[in-house]
């Protein structure tokens, strides 16, 4: 089956209200997690610095390059299937950040309990969860890799001038079964799923644990709930950053997408960054829990462990930023709207052929079926 790689139909969803919505969210869990901190800190003064810790580590963590590859690349896929994204971010970091309220919650309910199971929990989520965001890392960088090859050749057709051939074999077999991989995903809140596993791998969970561990054994008056902000606190800071992460690239992927022109030629750019980056950080997370688990000592290992995923993840955020803010501003330099317009003419020229051929098809089927009926009265 051929796909018109420069078909425009992008469903094009309200942007302020899914703002308003996700920021009332994001708002909601820091008056609550300030709110409980500022509740108890006359009786419990040494709650500031542990709530403001936490803060810190969810705006932290949300720059971990998973978290940037995975948002962008579901980002992309859902984009690609006309589904609204505004969400993936905020949902993302909350199904990640239901990992470290359910470890909180442990460790404030049962300290000692928790100090002597946490470790083992470490070891097995790690390589659970590093493994599971490897492989979903890897699986969208596949079905994105057969997106950007589609892309190319209609790259290299409009190079030529040929608009109404640009087109794009993507919906092949391997293409479907990649994809069938990520069909349960197709909303908003699903993501909540992928963010909970890539969670599992403990990396932050375990730190806001010793904050609650710390505040229950050396102040043993402090009320849990009063614990429990800090959490929320990392929650409302996670899910500050990712759904800004997530709304700043479903816009930008929706302004892609509504241009066949800037589909194709920044779209090329764009999604063989994100399949790069996807590709990479899914193999570094195999590497990483196939060698931690298997205790390996060689070089690549080394290499993969010894890497910052903070430091990785702030890089692609600003590689993301400068391609979209170079595609700007060489849409507006080159004044690329006259090309834009002779593509959409194209299209529309096209599609106005095949729908005329299916007139005819079907005017010609309406005949033979009359044919043949009147055909059958005269024999009766």
């Amino acid at each position: 089956m051929e796909v018109s790689i420069l078909e425009t139909k992008v469903t094009h969803y309200p942007l302020k209200p899914d703002v308003i919505k996700f920021g009332g969210y994001v708002l909601f869990l820091f008056v609550v997690g300030w709110g409980l901190v500022f509740t108890y800190l006359n009786r419990y003064p040494s709650l500031l610095a542990m709530a403001f810790i936490s803060f810190t580590f969810g705006l932290q963590h949300a720059f971990d390059v998973d978290h940037i590859t995975a948002i962008d690349n579901m980002t992309r896929k859902l984009v690609n299937d006309g589904k609204n994204t505004h969400g993936v971010g905020f949902f993302f970091s909350f199904g990640h950040s239901l990992v470290v309220v359910i470890m909180a919650l442990l460790t404030i309910f049962f300290v000692e309990w928790s100090k002597n199971q946490l470790p083992k929990f470490q070891d097995v989520g790690g390589v659970f969860g590093t493994l599971f965001a490897g492989f979903m890392l890897l699986l969208l960088g596949t079905i994105n890799l057969f997106i950007l090859v589609g892309i190319w050749k209609s790259f290299k057709a409009i190079s030529h001038g040929d608009f109404s051939s640009a087109r794009a074999s993507t919906d092949t077999r391997i293409f479907r079964t990649f994809k069938k991989g990520l069909n349960i995903i197709n909303h908003n809140w699903q993501v909540i799923c992928v963010g909970f596993l890539f969670g599992l791998g403990f990396d932050t969970a375990t730190q806001i644990a010793v904050l609650a561990t710390s505040a229950v054994a050396t102040s043993k008056g402090i009320p849990w709930f009063a614990v429990f902000s800090f959490p929320i606190l990392f929650t409302s800071g996670m899910c500050l950053m990712d759904t800004s992460d997530g709304l700043f690239m479903s816009t930008a992927y929706s302004w892609v997408f509504s241009s066949p022109f800037r589909k194709v030629y920044y779209n090329l750019a764009l999604t063989g960054l994100s399949v790069t980056a996807a590709f990479f950080v899914g193999i570094v997370d195999v590497l990483q829990a196939i060698g931690g688990y298997l205790k390996w000592n060689n070089p690549i290992i080394k290499f993969a462990e010894a890497l910052n995923f903070n430091i990785l993840g702030i890089s692609l955020v600003i590689l993301f930023a400068i391609t979209w803010t170079a595609a700007l501003i060489f849409w507006r330099v080159f004044d690329l709207k006259e090309k834009d317009a002779a593509v959409v003419a194209a299209e529309k020229k096209q599609e106005a052929a095949f729908e005329k051929m299916n007139v005819t098809e079907s005017t010609v089927h309406v005949n033979q079926q009359n044919h043949q009926s009147g055909h059958e009265k005269s024999l009766g």
